[in-house]
């Protein structure tokens, strides 16, 4: 994974917000999964929300470097971080657009 890495939602995912955070259940079949389930805070739920599946990484740091005021190299690494532990739960998937 790179910044130019493209990602988008798996199917099988359903969010929604809950006061401050941001649920995300996968579905298997008609039922939800709910020993899986994952809460995002404010920033991943605008990295989750950004994942369109046609944005580069960069181009959503760049997007978080416009609402926070945080050094760019951390932006970057906190985003890849949040990416990686997406993909690793399969909430999350890269796409060959990149």
């Amino acid at each position: 994974m790179q910044l130019d890495s493209v990602f988008r939602k798996a199917d099988n995912i359903v969010s929604r917000k809950v006061m401050d955070e941001t649920l995300l259940v996968p579905i298997s079949g008609e039922l939800a999964s709910m020993d899986n389930l994952y809460s995002l805070n404010e920033t991943g739920a605008f990295i989750w929300g950004a994942l369109d599946g046609s944005r580069p990484l960069v181009e959503i740091g760049r997007q978080l470097g416009q609402i926070y005021d945080a050094d760019a190299t951390k932006i970057e690494a906190d985003l890849m971080e949040i990416i990686a532990e997406l993909s690793e739960s399969g909430l999350v998937v890269e796409t060959a657009e990149n």
